[in-house]
């Protein structure tokens, strides 16, 4: 009926669907990511695998823009005392760019583990790429 209060008041919903509304049918995959400490995370092994995960993926609409933001990730962490802000930001740019390829759900169980491992040991500026990933910190 229209006008009827569908809102949705809860505590705890991880790893559910809410769906308001008349004869919905609703499909829902979750993934569990658990996420290391961020001193147990290596990020020149993961910005490397990540580097090679990316390689794979066909069809990115700007694959400039993706190996731009890439480099800069891996430039930033080089630096003896890496910005977490910057090294984020550039990561996030690289998910964005990623997951316009075609095929990008086709590699995501190689991909979204290397930046998961790079937002957790990010922090709190970690927590935009998590979030685009569906992970929550």
């Amino acid at each position: 009926m229209s006008g009827d209060n569908r809102s949705v008041t809860a505590r705890d919903i991880t790893g559910s669907s809410v769906v308001t509304g008349d004869h919905n049918t609703v499909t829902t995959r979750m993934t569990q990511h658990t996420l290391a400490p961020a001193d147990q995370i290596d990020v020149k092994a993961e910005l490397a695998a990540l580097r090679e995960a990316l390689a794979v993926l066909q069809k990115v609409p700007d694959r400039g823009r993706l190996d731009r933001a890439m480099g800069d990730a891996e430039a930033e962490a080089a630096k003896p005392e890496p910005e977490k802000k910057y090294l984020g930001g550039a990561l996030e740019r690289v998910a964005e760019c990623a997951k316009t390829a075609d095929d990008f759900s086709d590699h995501a169980e190689k991909l979204v583990p290397r930046l998961a491992a790079l937002g957790a040991w990010l922090g709190a500026n970690g927590h935009n790429l998590l979030s685009m990933l569906g992970i929550s910190p």
